[in-house]
């Protein structure tokens, strides 16, 4: 088993997300649990996962399938980010390989994660934020599922753009400038990062640098105007208004309902 197939119109109950220690030698125990469990490995190894072994590098993503078997064994103790979420049936679901290499791709996962954590850690008593948990869930499964697609030899240069975007949103990117670094013009690489990806490559740049500031604005006290700078939008207005448009909250506001001081070093 290398794949598992998930709901497209169910979404799932999210029972645990957090950032977790692991110091697991030899396979020495073993892990069934009555949920899928979702991880982002920080730290290399060695994973049984459904029968299969598959070797862990920082920034791997792995899915164990509920009521199946997994285990570690680990050199030296480490930390993951998880998340544990409900089985559920359901037609027209989704693959998703169980085991995922993202490389750059991986601190926008990680900063997806940290915010379902955020609005979990606000309890059954907050029902909005379960339910915003949930979709934040579905819509990362969804795009890693997109993700493991396989593409054609022909968006290699999305897939460059991609890493360029993820790897240094912080910097003053342009599409010309990303365009000249990969060898292609700018109508053609529009048209491949559309069809790879489905939005527009200012999108994804845009998306990314506001992935950013949700994870510093809810997990530290950095100034606003230093959370600006650190995702490659200094000018307070054009941050404001980017905010308000891809999270639908203004920075303050996404500040001020944030996941309750969860400790995340910002700087990795």
């Amino acid at each position: 088993m290398d794949s598992i197939e998930l709901p497209l119109s169910i979404f799932p109950e999210v029972r645990l997300a957090g950032r977790f220690p692991l110091a697991d030698r030899g396979f020495g125990t073993t892990y069934l649990g009555p949920a899928h469990a979702f991880h982002l490995h920080d730290y290399a190894g060695r994973m049984r996962l459904t029968g299969l072994e598959v070797a862990l590098k920082p920034g791997d993503v792995t899915i164990s399938p509920a009521g199946r078997p997994s285990g570690y064994d680990l050199p030296a103790p480490g930390r993951h980010w998880c998340i544990h979420f409900s089985p559920a049936g359901g037609h027209n679901g989704f693959t998703l390989p169980l085991h995922l290499r993202l490389g750059a791709a991986a601190a926008s996962v990680r900063e997806r994660m940290a915010h379902v954590a955020g609005l979990h850690a606000r309890g059954p008593s907050d029902p909005v934020a379960q339910a915003s948990a949930a979709l934040a869930v579905q819509e990362l499964l969804l795009w890693l599922a997109s993700r493991a697609r396989p593409h054609a030899p022909a968006a290699a240069a999305a897939e460059q753009a991609a890493a360029i975007v993820d790897q240094r949103f912080d910097e003053p990117l342009t599409v010309p400038a990303i365009a000249l670094e990969v060898g292609r013009s700018q109508n053609h690489l529009a048209r491949q990062f559309r069809a790879r990806f489905g939005v527009t490559l200012p999108h994804r740049l845009a998306q990314r640098r506001v992935e950013h500031a949700r994870y510093l604005l809810e997990s530290t006290d950095l100034p606003i105007w230093r959370v600006a700078e650190r995702v490659g939008i200094p000018d307070p207005q054009h941050f404001n208004k980017t905010v308000r448009r891809l999270l639908g909250a203004s920075p303050s506001a996404i500040r001020a309902g944030g996941g309750g001081g969860l400790p995340v070093d910002p700087d990795r």
